[in-house]
């Protein structure tokens, strides 16, 4: 099937730009994406409805299995399944209001609440959506106990979690980018740098990300609000918004939220270095930590990080003896399903 290029045409971005209209329009991101994807199917196909169908079915199949082999961007997915069932595991083994009730016991004020919400991104920079659940879920009883709003704490989780992730090669993002760079290094014949040497070096003019992070703290500690938040943060202050907490029958540890997600980033790191220094061998190359970096396959590594702090987790609520299997089993599902808009969001934006 012959396409039309439009690779040189201002054409060429209707297709995002229609998504993005109907994004602001709309507030339905898949919706919008999805229209996005077939106004460009359309185009590429001179409008013709059979031949865009099959080009729409021909990327959708390749984009689980390509070339013989299943497409890397998978472990991805499956990187974001296996959060999500973490995060519904930290629930449920009680282990996130463990942590804010001891966090609650050593601040003291409004500033230092916020501050807390915005300083956890370090620890769980690993996905934007990962952090969002996580984090909201950790943050919120501490931040409703010292009147903050609902809008600050949602402003705080949305402009400090993706900022943070595209910005980390070992994050689910950090993996899609990197897989994205080495085709354009592969397809330009570049060979000076490799795929994550050149994620590194353009992270530091990611100004976005970095500003957008640094007005978090900014807003947190100076308590800078305008617009809206003025009043969502007056009536937080009078005790008017709605902030009811979740409540749940265990009680939990706070070694069971900090060793799963210790694990995860350690048993990435470590899956890294040695995929890394596998590609080295394979090249008859000298072992070095930075040579297993730049050579690494980030998206094995992020599952096998998820897979260990799974298996930490269930250990930690076996030992507890809190949990029952029908909720442990529930977790599972609930897990899943939270990362069901992310996991979708990421497919529609793949790029073939």
């Amino acid at each position: 099937m012959e396409l039309i290029d439009f690779s040189s045409s201002v054409w060429s971005i209707v297709p995002a730009l229609l998504a993005i209209i109907l994004a602001i329009a709309t507030r339905r991101v898949l919706v919008s994406l999805s229209a996005g994807i077939i106004i460009g199917s359309l185009m590429l196909s001179d409008w013709q409805i059979g031949s865009a169908f099959n080009y729409l079915v021909k990327n959708v199949v390749s984009l689980v299995y390509a070339d013989g082999e299943i497409n890397s961007n998978m472990n991805i997915v499956l990187f974001l399944l296996l959060l999500g069932v973490l995060t519904a595991l930290l629930t449920v083994s009680g282990s996130n209001r463990a942590f804010a009730e001891w966090a609650q016991s050593r601040i003291k004020d409004r500033r230092g609440a916020k501050l807390l919400a915005a300083s956890l991104v370090f620890v769980t920079f690993i996905d934007d959506y990962f952090h969002s659940l996580a984090v909201g879920a950790i943050a919120r009883p501490v931040t409703d106990r010292f009147k903050v709003s609902r809008a600050k704490l949602a402003y705080i989780l949305d402009s400090t979690a993706a900022p943070m992730c595209v910005m980390m090669p070992v994050s689910s993002w950090g993996a899609y980018i990197i897989t994205l760079i080495g085709g354009l290094l592969a397809t330009y014949s570049i060979t000076e740098y490799t795929p994550i040497g050149a994620f590194v070096a353009m992270s530091s003019m990611n100004f976005y990300a970095i500003f957008s992070i640094i007005m978090v703290f900014f807003v947190a500690y100076f308590s800078f609000d305008i617009a809206s938040m003025v009043r969502h943060e007056k009536l937080a202050l009078k005790n008017t918004e709605d902030q009811l907490e979740e409540e749940t029958g265990t009680k939990g540890q706070v070694r069971n939220l900090i060793l799963p997600i210790l694990v995860l980033i350690i048993a990435t790191v470590s899956m890294m270095i040695y995929t890394g220094a596998e590609a080295l061998a394979a090249d008859g190359k000298v072992f070095s930590v930075l040579g297993a970096f730049e050579n690494t396959v980030v998206g094995t590594s992020l599952v096998v990080g998820g897979f260990c702090s799974i298996i930490i987790s269930t250990l930690l609520i076996i030992l507890d003896r809190q949990v029952s299997v029908p909720e442990y089993a529930r977790s599972w599902i609930v897990g899943i399903k939270s990362m069901s808009g992310a996991i979708a969001i990421f497919i529609l934006c793949l790029d073939n």
